[in-house]
């Protein structure tokens, strides 16, 4: 099965690393599947005055798996998704969702978006040969429609109004308390989206991990905060802290230029997150 063009352009390059990649996740977990859920393709292209016809180079630079296990050890999902990520990253970054092999078969078996859009469309690299999963169920695409869309619109509402509290703790000049309605502005509207286009939802309050998740929706959202360079890691980083750091840690500070400059970066998430919604309308 190819199920996205990457995955059909760079087959042999994903066999390559595949074969990497697959041990270190079973070195940390004991997986009963792994399916691959999406990659990002990196382009590069060079010219200077002594060559101006050279090709355009590309390799593939990430991957998302989902990873099925049957026996968590009573560890938190969470905790094995870092784990996971962490140990891969020694051939390259990985973004894992870890989720129970039998609360998946429950949400196939229930229709699930999520569950079905996996089954119907995603590569499994890896399966353990005892698992085995029901036919998917049906579910009413009108109904389903609208549970999405009420979804969203409770989202996004939740999204805008945690926005407006980041203008009046700023204009009160109570700029932690500014940055932590940042944050929830930030997870909420990363959070619907996610949810309402893939059926997932993430409990979880970690920014970098609600990018990356709904980057598999959504590819301009690693243009929001690229990371490229020392300030940008910086800036990022006063967003990601701002949840507890703002509120407990008497060091956490933010001056308000780098508030501003962060709040336009969640005013362009939040705009992402109404494009997508026009589906609902």
């Amino acid at each position: 099965m190819k199920p996205f063009t990457i995955y059909h352009t760079m087959s042999e390059s994903l066999a390559g690393q595949q074969e990497q990649l697959v041990p270190l996740i079973r070195e940390v977990a004991t997986p009963d599947m792994i399916y691959l859920l999406g990659a990002s393709l990196y382009r590069r292209r060079s010219e200077s005055i002594f060559c101006t016809t050279l090709p355009t180079a590309q390799h593939t630079a990430d991957y998302s798996f989902l990873v099925l296990m049957g026996d968590t050890q009573k560890k938190p999902l969470s905790q094995w998704q870092d784990q996971i990520e962490q140990h891969c990253s020694l051939v390259m970054a990985v973004t894992v969702l870890v989720l129970e092999t039998n609360t998946f078969k429950d949400w196939l078996t229930q229709g699930h978006l999520f569950a079905r859009q996996v089954n119907d469309a995603s590569c499994c690299l890896y399966n353990a040969d005892h698992v085995s999963f029901p036919a998917s169920g049906v579910c009413d695409p009108v109904t389903e429609q609208q549970a999405l869309a009420k979804q969203y619109q409770e989202g996004l509402c939740k999204a805008k109004e945690f926005l407006a509290g980041v203008e009046l703790f700023r204009i009160r000049k109570q700029h932690k308390m500014s940055a932590f309605m940042l944050h929830q502005s930030t997870e909420q509207a990363l959070s619907t989206l996610l949810k309402t286009k893939t059926g997932f939802y993430s409990c979880t309050h970690n920014i970098d991990r609600l990018l990356r998740y709904a980057s598999l929706v959504c590819y301009q959202l690693p243009d929001v905060f690229p990371r490229n360079t020392e300030n940008e890691k910086r800036l990022f980083g006063l967003l990601q802290k701002a949840y507890i750091d703002s509120r407990y840690r008497e060091d956490y500070t933010i001056c308000l230029h780098d508030l501003l400059l962060l709040t336009t970066r969640v005013v362009r998430i939040m705009e992402l997150l109404e494009e997508s919604g026009k589906v609902f309308i």
